[in-house]
């Protein structure tokens, strides 16, 4: 063989292998997780990898909402000469206590709401009747979590990215604006409404995700004179809610063995750990201790300096958001296996000396379940590590049954005859422990601090 002619054959050989390099390195970067986190967002919440034996890529979203309104002007052009086809009439399209249908629209909706999130301008304030015109008059969408989220912590959950926004937001609202996309939210430590104008999210994609729905009569509080004494942003439907009944019981029933199932999915050795029995099922491992009561409440201690559970770095979203995510996939490993048809969602996160307290609570079908403690479990996080958190263990199944509620005018009227002037109806599950729940209207206070 002439020497160009083996030159040829080894530099031939050395193109194969580099092609097969570069589709290895390909199919590794598809597995780590900001290769799709918006793929991932909308998987069904299960056990993730076992803390101490590596944590799941996976970013289920802890704060899905509640209640979303799509807009849809009649009339509505958008930015730069792009039209979409319009409704002959305005539409007002509500999901409330629906939680798959808010699931597949949130979806929709996930990446022109991230965009905005990563390329937001300078928040500026806005008055009510602003916020009122984004809610009922532009093109966009209106999302309402079940809890009170950090900008932050939602841009991470989205994107794994970051933001400059800082605010703790219960409700905002995207909509199409004369110069491109426009965030509106309320700050929950305020209770001042903001806007952000965004020059870099497509607007044509957000109206392209919310075309072809249609009117179902949705409205707000402040739009009918019927409800002048709730909260003004009180999402209303037609008619009266039809919530499922649920059987409530305690999973953790079995003494030793299932406080050794309990601990094995938070990461303990079993052969490292102790058990003993007090009061309580009691299991250590060095500094660790979790406690079991027989009202199903698991707590758990560790050493501030070297506990077993240290706060993992989740992608670019900063600390608070890798907080956050840590607790919620531990939460998962211990409450999802056991919870039944609840699913876990964030109530707050409470800035502390040296970190922070992260709530979490269940909700079904999107309606939040009111415990006896406040939270289904409670995380405080210091010095990088989780420190402390306590555990409250229910489990709901579907009883088959639909449970009878008072129309909304009605369930207005009560709140105001107890003096709950302002306050939002929201619907809720009440579990002081029994062996059912039944969901019923509530009084939700939403001035600014209390949520």
């Amino acid at each position: 063989m002439k020497k160009s002619e083996t030159i040829r054959v080894v530099e031939l050989i050395k193109d194969v292998l580099i092609l097969l390099l570069t589709c290895s390195a390909l199919y590794l970067a598809a597995q780590t997780p900001l290769a799709a986190p918006l793929g991932e967002l909308f998987r069904e919440e299960g056990n993730p990898a076992l803390p101490g034996r590596g944590h799941s890529a996976e970013r289920g979203s802890g704060a899905l909402p509640l209640a979303m309104v799509v807009n849809l002007p009649g009339e509505s052009g958008l930015p730069g000469g792009k039209n979409m086809p319009e409704p002959a009439e305005s539409v007002r399209y509500g999901l409330l206590y629906e939680q798959t249908a808010c699931q597949e629209l949130f979806q929709r909706v996930a990446g022109p709401l991230s965009e905005a999130l990563s390329s937001a301008g300078t928040p500026e304030p806005v008055s009510r009747r602003q916020w009122e015109r984004a809610l009922t008059t532009a093109l966009g969408v209106y999302m309402d979590f079940q809890g009170e989220v950090p900008l932050p912590v939602l841009a991470g959950w989205l994107s794994g990215g970051d933001t400059r926004l800082t605010a703790t937001v219960r409700r905002l609202v995207l909509t199409v604006g004369e110069d491109g996309v426009e965030l509106y939210y309320r700050d929950e430590r305020d209770g001042q409404c903001y806007r952000c104008r965004d020059q870099v999210a497509d607007p044509y994609l957000l109206a392209e995700a919310l075309s072809g729905l249609t009117d179902n009569g949705a409205f707000y509080a402040f739009e009918s004179d019927l409800y002048r004494k709730l909260d003004p942003d009180t999402l209303l439907m037609p008619s009266a809610p039809v919530p499922r009944t649920y059987s409530v019981s305690n999973p953790v029933t079995g003494g030793k063995a299932a406080l050794e199932a309990l601990v094995q999915d938070l990461g303990f050795s079993l052969n490292s750990t102790s058990f003993y029995s007090t009061d309580e099922q009691v299991a250590r491992s060095g500094d660790n201790s979790v406690r079991l009561s027989a009202q199903g409440v698991a707590q758990y201690e560790g050493n501030e300096g070297g506990g077993m559970f240290p706060v993992l770095r989740q992608g670019e979203a900063g600390a608070m958001f890798d907080a956050v995510e840590t607790c919620r996939q531990l939460a998962l490993s211990a409450l999802g296996p056991r919870c039944g048809e609840a699913r876990l969602y964030l109530i707050s996160v409470i800035e502390v000396e040296g970190g922070w307290e992260i709530d979490f609570g269940y909700s079904l079908n999107g309606v939040p379940v009111l415990l006896e403690r406040g939270y289904a479990a409670r995380f405080l996080v210091k010095g990088e590590r989780i420190v402390q958190f306590s555990l409250c263990l229910r489990s709901y199944t579907d009883a088959g049954t639909t449970a009878l509620v008072l129309p909304p005018k009605q369930g207005a009227a009560a709140l105001a005859s107890r003096g709950l002037e302002g306050s939002e109806l929201l619907l809720t599950y009440s579990d002081s422990g029994g062996d059912t729940v039944s969901a019923g209207w509530s009084a939700r206070d939403n001035t600014a601090g209390e949520g």
